[in-house]
């Protein structure tokens, strides 16, 4: 069983790694460097987790030593701080650390990177005995769970295991002797980094990394690399260890979609509409395109739910999203206000264009009642219409008006398009 060291002064953040942590293996913990000393010496932990800021023996000092130390020099060591500076986390690196979580932690991102740095510590360990065992090396690399990759020094694929070559749909034959994509020249994960180079120059990276599936599906992983050295010093092979995240990037999108989408009915939100206005009226302001908005409201909405209730109700909202949905072109966003008001933002479109397609949609609207549970429900709708204009500062204003132009509508007898009052004075 692993052995984790937690080296942190302040007990609450000790007690929040160990709860994190406990299941990867056995967990012990110092307040203090010279604690920390004195545990590593004891337990021999398996991985370091090391505060920098700490009273009498701070973090780097407290690397330098167990460095030092031939007992623990090869111990990975991830440093813990909320310093995020580069200089800081290139200082850390440079005294001999794996890594840099930044505090406030993020319980997931800790998780994984003590696992993969405790699955990469595995893999370096039976590599540099390979010689002696390699039978046994690759049987315990094959099983595990971890998709792990070793290429050589050019960058091509000397071994994958089995979950490494499942995550991809491709065969491990099939596999080898190609040169990963993260370490072809040019598509290096981040700007102005050849991270081939990076590694064969001893430096270790960790990202989180978009490939693709023989099904064309998207995997998105959260790899670490790091390079193998032999008994001269110099980097021989490069070992990456892949931890699949695709579902949490799925959950991610998921939870980024519900932030701006109306529940109802899937079309944005209120805070999305107000996003996307705000963005075309500054794009108009550069370019002096048209923009039109729409605001629509369900006339006499309220009979429909006191007729035939509030899921019927819902249904009449969901039949006006999608109609509008289907009657605009791609550019244009239709946006659930609040009740049964919705709005359209109608970029390079003027009053005249805007006002055919309002009328398109009240035609629309008109002609084809909602059929819920075998009834049968008529409705119309009401639209203002605005559009951009020098006066217009910002989308507040341009929707403003459309919402006068809305209630003129209803005014106006409902069932009925009309235009911003400004236009009709000019």
């Amino acid at each position: 069983m692993p052995v984790i060291l937690i080296v942190d002064d302040a007990i609450e953040n000790v007690r929040l790694l160990k709860n994190l942590l406990q299941d990867f293996g056995q967990v012990v913990f110092a307040r203090n460097g010279l604690s920390a000393l004195e545990q590593a010496s004891l337990h021999r932990p398996d991985i370091v987790l090391l505060d920098v800021m700490m009273p009498e023996l701070d973090g780097y000092e407290t690397c330098r030593r167990l460095k030092a130390d031939p007992a623990t020099c090869e111990t990975p060591i991830i440093f813990i701080t909320g310093a995020d500076a580069e200089s800081e986390e290139e200082k850390g690196l440079s005294l001999g650390a794996i890594d840099y979580i930044t505090k406030p932690f993020v319980p997931a991102i800790v998780r994984s990177r003590v696992k993969n740095h405790l699955a990469l510590m595995k893999a370096n360990a039976a590599l540099r005995d390979a010689n002696a065992a390699l039978r046994k090396f690759k049987a315990a690399v094959d099983c595990s769970s971890a998709a792990i990759a070793i290429t050589d020094a050019a960058a091509r694929i000397d071994y994958v295991n089995s979950a490494f070559a499942a995550a991809r749909g491709i065969s491990e034959p099939d596999l080898l002797s190609s040169i990963p994509e993260l370490l072809q020249p040019g598509k290096s994960p981040e700007k102005g980094l050849d991270l081939h180079m990076s590694l064969m120059s001893g430096r270790p990276w960790r990202g989180e990394v978009c490939n693709t599936r023989a099904d064309d599906s998207e995997l998105w992983e959260d790899v670490s690399c790091s390079p193998v050295y032999d008994e001269d010093g110099h980097v021989t092979h490069i070992v990456a260890i892949h931890a699949d995240i695709t579902q949490r990037k799925m959950m991610e999108e998921e939870l980024r979609k519900q932030a701006v989408t109306d529940a109802l009915t899937g079309v944005a939100n209120r805070r999305r509409i107000m996003e996307v206005g705000e963005k075309e009226v500054l794009r108009r302001n550069r370019s002096n395109e048209a923009l039109a908005a729409l605001m629509l409201d369900i006339d006499h909405f309220k009979r429909v739910n006191d007729t035939w209730g509030h899921p019927a109700g819902d249904a009449v909202i969901k039949a006006l999203a999608t109609r509008c949905n289907d009657i605009v072109r791609g550019s244009d966003t239709v946006g659930r206000l609040g009740g049964e008001e919705f709005a359209i933002i109608l970029p390079m479109t003027d009053l005249a264009r805007a006002m055919d397609l309002a009328e398109r949609i009240r035609t629309c609207i008109a002609a084809e009642p909602v059929i819920w549970e075998d009834q049968t429900i008529s409705f119309t709708v009401s639209i203002g219409v605005a559009d951009a204009r020098e006066s217009t500062g910002d989308f507040a204003s341009l929707i403003s008006r459309a919402d006068a132009a809305l209630y003129a509508a209803k005014q106006g007898g409902r069932n009925r398009v009309v235009a911003d009052r400004w236009m009709s004075l000019n």
